[in-house]
């Protein structure tokens, strides 16, 4: 039987995400779920033991998320925020115990979203996920004050205290895209590029060099996939994007590199540069080995 695990006091600009609906394109509904897989991911791994995108997290985008505990839970807060327990500091990476009556304080400050995971904590699902869509308001919830975060304690959910996340390094240089065939992609990755706006939609890039394509007849489209607008703007998709469109597509950021994009912020400098499916599948193993080494709990340690 649910119960109350803990309620918002303060909101920030959160939602309740987690590894999206996948498959339903076919019938209109997007995959939505988190801005930032690897943070998210982490996040699931610290309370539960393995990466799990069927476990919901608040997603953090900006100002500052305040949680009253109802009952004892654990805790994890993955991505850059100062995490701070009735006024004290607390460091984040790591799975805690949070006491019945304790006030938890989240401040995001960026670049990218912040995630807090709580065992336990169960949401209503819409299609099998409990994955906000700010789009199209699908799914979990955009939080305000009060809102309950209900579910049913495991019995072993004290087992994860203690377990922690030895943060991998930021990846740098152009972001990898794969080629789908348009004649504009040697123009598009031999310029820099200033983003102009970022959502969970995607991110707008200021116009370059690259001259603007007129629309094309409606097709289906994914995460990461690089529209090019009439005015020569640039639209890189993100999770609440739509799923057809009507704008050529000159090419894909590869999974990899999706969630640099959600550290990206207005005025930022981005370049691009052509790799090969076989080299982004590499890119992506290579990514999720370091991941899964990086995870560790205290009681393994010498």
């Amino acid at each position: 039987m649910t119960s109350p695990l803990a309620v918002v006091r303060s909101p920030g600009l959160s939602t309740v995400q987690d590894g999206g609906r996948a498959g339903l394109g076919a019938v209109g509904v997007p995959r939505s779920g988190a801005l930032h897989t690897e943070r998210y991911l982490v996040a699931t791994a610290l309370i539960s033991g393995v990466p799990d995108p069927r476990i919901p997290a608040v997603e953090l985008l900006e100002g500052t998320l305040e949680l009253e505990v109802v009952r004892d839970v654990a805790v994890a807060v993955v991505g850059p925020a100062d995490v701070a327990v009735d006024g004290q500091p607390m460091a984040g990476g790591a799975t805690v115990m949070a006491a019945a009556g304790s006030r938890w304080s989240v401040s995001w400050r960026g670049p990218g979203p912040s995630y807090v995971a709580v065992s336990g904590w169960a949401p209503s699902t819409v299609l099998g996920s409990a994955a906000t869509d700010t789009f199209s308001r699908l799914g979990g919830a955009v939080l305000a004050t009060g809102y309950v975060l209900v579910g049913d304690q495991h019995p072993d959910w004290d087992t994860r205290i203690g377990a922690f996340h030895r943060a991998l390094p930021r990846e740098s240089g152009p972001i990898r895209i794969v080629d789908v065939g348009d004649p504009r992609i040697d123009a598009f990755t031999g310029v820099g590029w200033t983003v102009q706006a970022t959502s969970r939609s995607g991110v707008r890039l200021m116009p370059g060099s690259l001259v603007g394509a007129g629309t094309i007849a409606s097709n289906p489209t994914l995460p990461g996939a690089i529209q090019l607008t009439p005015s020569g703007e640039p639209i890189i998709l993100g999770p609440d994007g739509g799923i057809t469109g009507g704008y050529p597509v000159i090419g894909v950021v590869t999974t990899v590199d999706r969630d640099r994009l959600s550290a990206v912020s207005p005025g930022d400098e981005v370049a691009f540069r052509v790799v090969t499916v076989e080299e982004a599948a590499a890119a992506h193993a290579r990514r999720q080995a370091r991941l899964r080494s990086s995870m560790a709990h205290v009681d393994t340690l010498a």
